[in-house]
């Protein structure tokens, strides 16, 4: 097996300032990748990057380009004032499998988006330890010592769930409503800054109240008015880690929460990265609470990205997968009208030490699906090598051990071809919509 060489290089886009001393003010649109990037995908011969485009006959992803090119404006004008309405957003939410609940894909994605358009913070984290499960490794959410009760949880994967499932896709609860849950955003290894100022809290209507430490806290965290699932919790000071405090007050003492939205308050892109280890389309079509919650993050663009576990399945149906596609699109667009949606083709793995056929047929019918539909899609089966590159993939070093999943250098390729495809997207909107 050839073992591959090029390692650690995730590569953040630089941002060129156009305010320094003498400049026209005019800022040239920067590179998709760095020549780091680059080079790296060169180095794996199987990546189609010819193929790594976005399909969007229906311009459906047009309104979101126009919102980027919007933060663009704002950046070129190099002014840190906020506008009366508060900061400039563009918010991203993408639904997925354990491919997105691991967070290496994600990670690539956000920290791109963030670099090249504004980091407006963490966005969505969820309480996946406290559900048994694995964390994308850049923040951490524990409850702490003390009156804490014995806590629950439920996936969206779950046949019978137990609590109800909000926008994570996971439930926990504990059997008291007193106790402290720290929350908090860990460093690895770049510039960019998670601190937060700001925690939108999504729970169930019924959930004991929330609150942060009166030092910290600039006011009542109290339910929203507007939705009964969320609290917000402004604070007085950017900080990278947070104890909350739960407790009853009349009928807010039982009912689980869902996660944490990290907010500093600035110009650019909220990118909310919510996976589920198992999960299908037909699995996140059934969350009605999910889809409904959705629409209180204001999302510009949906990018859902699933399809190995049905193509893991043993009677995979072309028309029966549609369906399902289907039964999670449609509420989601008429939850939130004005975003767009963007459909990706899982990258193919092995069945029982084989390439897996069915990850072919399930890029095509999400190619069809998108057209018919007329939403956005992109061919990350086919860009990534198409038919029988799993093979590829394990002889470069890049699947997992169990030949499902990827390594985390694998999953950087992939992020990587996302994010090039949706600028590359932006760029050809750029140059003909003056």
């Amino acid at each position: 097996m050839l073992k591959h060489i090029v390692y650690t290089i995730l590569g953040i886009i630089a941002v060129v300032s156009s305010c320094a001393a003498g400049g026209s003010g005019a800022r040239q649109e920067e590179e998709e990748t760095t020549p780091s990037d680059s080079v790296f995908i060169a180095s794996y011969p199987f990546v189609d990057t010819a193929a790594d485009t976005i399909s969007d006959p229906a311009r459906n992803l047009v309104p979101f380009y126009t919102r980027l090119r919007q933060l663009d404006s704002i950046r070129t004008a190099c002014s840190d004032s906020l506008s009366a309405d508060g900061p400039r957003l563009v918010n991203i939410i993408h639904f997925g499998d354990s491919h997105i609940q691991a967070g290496f894909m994600t990670d690539v994605i956000m920290r791109h988006l963030h670099s090249r358009f504004g980091n407006a913070g963490r966005g969505m984290i969820v309480p996946h330890k406290i559900c048994g499960s694995n964390e994308p490794r850049d923040y951490a959410i524990r409850p702490l010592p003390g009156r804490c009760g014995q806590w629950s949880s439920a996936r969206a994967v779950n046949s019978r769930c137990a609590l109800p499932i909000g926008i994570s896709g996971v439930a926990v609860q504990s059997s008291t409503a007193d106790n402290r849950i720290l929350i908090c955003t860990l460093p690895t290894g770049d510039s960019l800054d998670y601190g937060f100022n700001r925690v939108r809290v999504f729970h169930d209507k019924y959930a004991p109240i929330i609150e942060a430490d009166d030092s910290l806290s600039a006011g009542l965290g109290a339910p929203d008015i507007i939705y009964d699932f969320n609290t917000d919790i402004d604070l007085i000071a950017t900080v990278d880690s947070l104890e909350l405090r739960t407790y009853a007050d009349g009928r807010f003492a039982k009912g689980p929460i869902y996660g944490f939205s990290l907010e500093n308050g600035r110009d650019g892109i909220l990118y909310h990265a919510i996976g589920v280890n198992s999960a299908c389309y037909l699995h996140w079509g059934r969350q009605e609470e999910a889809i409904r919650q959705s629409a209180a993050l204001e999302p510009d663009l949906i990018i859902l990205s699933m399809g190995s576990n049905e193509a893991s399945g043993n009677n995979f149906n072309d028309e029966v997968f549609y369906r399902e596609i289907d039964r999670f699109v449609a509420p989601l667009r008429a939850a939130n009208p004005e975003a767009a949606i963007l459909l990706t083709a899982p990258a193919q793995a092995f069945k029982r030490g084989t390439p897996n056929a069915n990850f072919g047929r399930v890029s095509r019918t999400l190619k069809r699906y998108a057209q018919d539909k007329g939403v956005a899609f992109i061919d990350l089966y086919g860009a990534t090598g198409g038919e029988g590159s799993a093979e590829s993939w394990a002889e470069y070093g890049l699947m997992g051990r169990d030949r499902i999943h990827y390594t985390e250098e694998g999953y950087r390729v992939q992020g990587l071809l996302i994010y090039n495809a949706l600028y590359n997207g932006y760029v050809g909107y750029g140059s003909t919509a003056q």
